[in-house]
């Protein structure tokens, strides 16, 4: 009679830790989801007004280098984009696409929002 009553007992209290161990486990479960619900907020892209203040300028022939998002080398005449915080270049309208999607760099992952607004014209020296 002993050993039932402890094992009734033992029984319980195995049921009742892999209860809590279950509704913990689906806790934890739907906080990492929340949380990956509000990273992917934050890396909203850039809006059309954010995106218009980044600094662009006509790419100089003899100059090296290609953009990585299409993976082309840089033509002359080709409109390009420098990021501001990081200084990776781009051509324009691939950095854009990009940028209305995320508001890191592709390459460093550097966030570019809050970038000093102005449009600056590089020159690059013939080689």
């Amino acid at each position: 009679m002993v050993l039932s009553a402890v094992l009734l007992a033992a029984g319980i209290t195995l049921m009742l830790v892999v209860h809590i161990l279950v509704v913990l486990w689906v806790l934890r479960r739907g906080m990492t989801a929340r949380v990956a619900e509000h990273a992917e907020e934050e890396d909203a892209g850039l809006t059309a007004e954010e995106l218009g203040e980044l600094p662009c300028h006509d790419f100089k022939e003899g100059g090296p280098g290609e953009c990585a998002v299409c993976l082309e080398a840089f033509m002359a005449g080709d409109r390009c984009m420098v990021l501001p915080r990081c200084e990776h270049g781009f051509h324009a309208e691939c950095v854009s696409s990009w940028l209305r999607k995320s508001r890191l760099c592709p390459i460093c992952r550097t966030e570019v929002a809050g970038a000093v607004a102005g449009e600056v014209v590089v020159e690059v020296a013939a080689a």
